[in-house]
């Protein structure tokens, strides 16, 4: 159902939406970047839509992070947009996110934890195009079990733990220039 709702966004969005072949195919992380394409061209209706779609996909911000959905809301609803032309309500649990930036050679880690036999996945995608950023999960122990560019849509790690435990997440911006990021944690 998501899968189809989101060409009808990038409809309802106008030219501002960047192509559909330059998005994440990841739904949180697309609809992520297309909430700030709407938000920088200042289409309120697009952004309120884009919003109901990441509550309608369950994400929720990390700890610590502002939750996007209702601040675009909010953004909408100062600009005389109440109601959202998408009719389809969000799931209680999904996936966390968090929107962060690097400087030129700047990294970060985060700590998650992860249970055991439960399928765990992260995904990575630049928050404005193309960057110079990469990244690795580490186990408790050190040992690297995922390293990935970040290519010009998004990165992907999944794995199976078999201990409860926490992992970290790093994300490193190798280029010269700062490079803000989305990172989707399920």
């Amino acid at each position: 159902m998501i899968r189809l709702l989101l060409p009808v966004l990038l409809l309802v969005a106008g030219p501002a939406a960047p192509a559909a072949d330059m998005l994440p195919a990841d739904p949180v992380l697309r609809t992520l970047m297309e909430g700030e394409v709407a938000q920088g061209h200042g289409d309120h209706a697009a952004l309120l839509d884009t919003a109901q779609i990441l509550k309608a996909l369950g994400a929720t911000p990390a700890e610590g992070q502002d939750d996007l959905a209702a601040l675009w809301t909010q953004e909408a609803q100062d600009h005389g947009v109440t109601q959202s032309a998408l009719g389809f309500r969000g799931r209680a649990l999904g996936p966390a996110y968090r929107r962060g930036s690097l400087g030129a050679g700047d990294s970060v880690t985060v700590r998650q934890l992860f249970f055991a036999g439960q399928r765990a996945q992260i995904s990575v995608a630049p928050a404005h195009g193309a960057a110079n950023l990469s990244m690795r999960v580490q186990g408790a122990d050190g040992n690297t079990l995922c390293a990935k560019p970040i290519g010009g849509t998004q990165a992907d790690c999944a794995w199976l733990p078999l201990f409860t435990d926490r992992y970290d997440i790093v994300i490193e911006n190798g280029g010269s220039v700062p490079a803000a990021f989305y990172l989707v944690v399920r």
